[in-house]
């Protein structure tokens, strides 16, 4: 669909979807809590079809910090934060989960994967320590342009542009512009290289 009709076809989404993004944005900015956001997300995680892609974009669209309307987040998929931001064609698979991330133009993402807002969400703290009292910690991992991560993979640091995140990859440090990581923990192959060097 092209760019301008999918535009008309989302802001008409909104008349539907303002229901539940108006909770989500008051709890966030008023109250300081995603609990509505986290419902309604999920909600609309669960719609089938295009009918359920055009909701999302537009619930989206409404709630995140940044979004716009050529998003496309398939069935089971949701933004785990409104603090995500999301630049212009980006795709994002089934069953996949997006932390505090920005996405930059023509990120894709494959399903089953999930961007986790950094690797210490719990805070850490103490060995033996009940994770349940410590400070919940996110920070925010950037995924930068054209940068396809693929089914199943696990990112807890910021990616370069122009990259690739094999699938069931699971990245715990950065990854630089143009380079491919495999493995678990990832490392990458840049590209027109043949040897391997660990991620830096």
């Amino acid at each position: 669909m092209r760019y301008a009709m999918k535009i008309a076809v989302v802001s008409v989404a909104h008349g539907f979807t303002w229901p539940v993004a108006l909770p989500a944005v008051l709890g966030q900015r008023v109250f300081h809590s995603e609990r509505a956001f986290d419902f309604s997300a999920k909600l609309l995680s669960l719609m089938p079809g295009r009918l359920g892609q055009y909701l999302r974009a537009s619930f989206y669209m409404l709630t995140l910090d940044e979004c716009h309307y050529d998003l496309a987040v398939g069935f089971g998929s949701f933004f785990a934060h409104p603090t995500a931001r999301v630049g212009r064609g980006v795709g994002i698979g089934c069953f996949s989960i997006i932390g505090s991330a920005e996405l930059a133009d023509g990120v894709m993402v494959g399903s089953r994967a999930s961007i986790l807002s950094g690797k210490y969400h719990h805070g850490g703290g103490n060995r033996h320590r009940d994770v349940r009292e410590n400070p919940l910690l996110l920070e925010t991992v950037r995924i930068g342009e054209a940068t396809w991560i693929a089914e199943g993979a696990l990112v807890m640091a910021n990616v370069g542009a122009h990259c690739i995140v094999a699938a069931g990859s699971v990245v715990t440090k950065a990854i630089p512009d143009g380079a491919t990581a495999v493995g678990n923990p990832a490392r990458c192959v840049h590209y027109g290289e043949r040897t391997e060097a660990a991620v830096v």
